[in-house]
């Protein structure tokens, strides 16, 4: 309910309304469901509201490596995820995904309770939607900050 911190939300109660055949599952923590919610597939995609320092409704494709080498990441709240992943590739390498990309959509507001996401986060919401269609459905899935 906390304004932009829903663009994970919003992303895949979008993609369960569309015709796109894969699993969603949306997870309100960064604790160790998330990885008992991906084991077991190869391809998975999670998308994260953050709040990194770049203009709001920016998309940023990164690593779980990534998370911890770069400083805006490693003082956000995606460092949790981060050390999560890391943990469940640690422990269970042969049950977590062949393939993870972590996307993330910098927030405006984290703090207005609403279920209405800030226009530029709207935007990039949209963009992140597109790009899982084309991710799945064998298109070019480039992104850019």
């Amino acid at each position: 309910m906390l304004k932009d911190d829903r663009a994970g939300i919003e992303v895949a109660e979008r993609i369960e309304r569309s015709d796109l055949a894969v699993d969603t599952e949306v997870i309100y923590g960064v604790g160790f469901e998330v990885n008992d919610k991906i084991m077991g597939y190869e391809d998975v995609i999670i998308i994260d509201a953050a709040k990194v320092g770049y203009p709001p409704g920016t998309v940023t494709e990164v690593t779980v490596d990534d998370i911890f080498t770069d400083h805006n990441l490693a003082i956000s709240h995606a460092v949790t995820l981060g050390s999560t992943l890391k943990v469940g590739y640690d422990l269970f390498p042969d049950e977590m995904p062949k393939k993870l990309r972590i996307f993330l959509i910098e927030a405006e507001d984290y703090f207005e309770f609403t279920r209405q996401c800030s226009p530029k986060v709207v935007e990039a919401i949209d963009r992140v939607v597109a790009l899982i269609h084309r991710h799945f459905t064998g298109g070019t899935t480039e992104t850019t900050h």
